[in-house]
């Protein structure tokens, strides 16, 4: 707008310096009639005195149309100054403003590091421990509870079983329930680990979701390009993101790891608790073979102690010993 003003100040005054020299070459026209008329002096004479007074006038015009030239160029010079610095001011503010953006980003993914930001500038807590995982831990905590207490009760039942009340075929099978619930404590840990790692995973598909946000958020300000853009949220997020990532499942394999040695020792105690009250049992039963073969035996020696003094009360007197009443 300001250079069509200036074209149009410079047409104006230039459509003026026109019409002024119209009009002054109609005065000169009409004075030369008027001098000629007079006869003061010789036509020739009268038009070298109007050619004088014709160039002096030429020379005013052209001085200004210079004039006007010049007022042009200085107006021009200045607007593109103007054009100018106020191109490097919204430069400058452009730059403080990706700066900005960019210091918000760094805030974001340093708070990605102590774990899903909803915008640009949305707190990320949500990402290292997500919602649902820390419902999922803490069911998870209940249900062990519940199956501990119901191992421990069935634990306590191995004291209906111990001699003399013991039956091998019932140890048998409380051996077998007992590594039935060690089974489903361990089924119930594998199952809540592959549930927890869809949990995290998801997050993590939320986490990239945003990344694409946030850098789409930058090309609709349209002081980004896609270069730009790419090159400011992807590095920073993708790096903490995996940091993020690589920590959890490390802690998810410890988890795993712990979980698993905890299977191998509770079989380990189940079997060896088993063994111990089946080498009791065993022993048990080798105590009582051997007090029922005690037992037999001496029921034969009686026997045979009876049978003897039965045949020893069985042998008449002989005369001599005999009394006659």
């Amino acid at each position: 707008m300001q250079k069509q003003e200036i074209k149009a100040l410079d047409e104006a005054l230039l459509s003026l310096e026109v019409s002024r020299g119209d009009k002054l070459k109609s005065v000169l026209k009409k004075y030369v009639e008027i001098i000629e008329k007079t006869s003061y002096l010789m036509q020739p004479d009268v038009y070298r005195l109007i050619d004088k007074e014709a160039t002096v006038m030429n020379y005013a015009l052209l001085g200004n149309q210079r004039a006007i030239a010049q007022l042009s160029l200085n107006l021009m010079e200045a607007t593109l100054q103007k054009e100018l610095d106020s191109r490097y001011r919204w430069q400058c503010l452009v730059d403080t403003w990706k700066a900005l953006k960019k210091e918000t980003l760094m805030e974001i993914s340093s708070l990605l590091t102590p774990g899903l930001p909803s915008s640009l500038s949305s707190p990320c807590e949500d990402i290292q421990s997500p919602p649902v995982v820390k419902k999922e831990l803490e069911e998870m905590l209940t249900a062990q509870e519940v199956l501990q207490q119901k191992r421990l009760k069935h634990l306590c039942t191995i004291c209906n079983l111990l001699p003399p009340n013991y039956n091998m075929a019932q140890l048998t099978e409380w051996h077998s329930s007992l590594n039935a619930l060690n089974q489903d404590l361990d089924n119930y840990h594998m199952d809540r680990m592959m549930r927890i790692r869809l949990l995290y995973e998801k997050s993590w598909q939320e986490c990239l979701a945003c990344v694409q946000k946030c850098k789409k958020q930058l090309l609709d300000c349209k002081s980004f390009t896609e270069e730009e853009a790419e090159s400011l949220v992807n590095p920073t997020f993708f790096q903490m993101v995996g940091e993020l990532q690589s920590k959890v499942e490390g802690k998810l394999e410890l988890l795993d790891k712990s979980f698993e040695a905890l299977a191998k020792q509770t079989e380990w105690q189940s079997s060896d608790l088993f063994r111990y009250f089946h080498e009791a049992v065993q022993l048990w039963e080798m105590h009582q073979n051997m007090l029922s073969e005690q037992e037999l035996e001496l029921e034969k020696n009686m026997e045979q102690y009876r049978e003897k003094h039965n045949l020893e009360n069985q042998v008449p007197p002989s005369p001599g010993n005999l009394q006659w009443e």
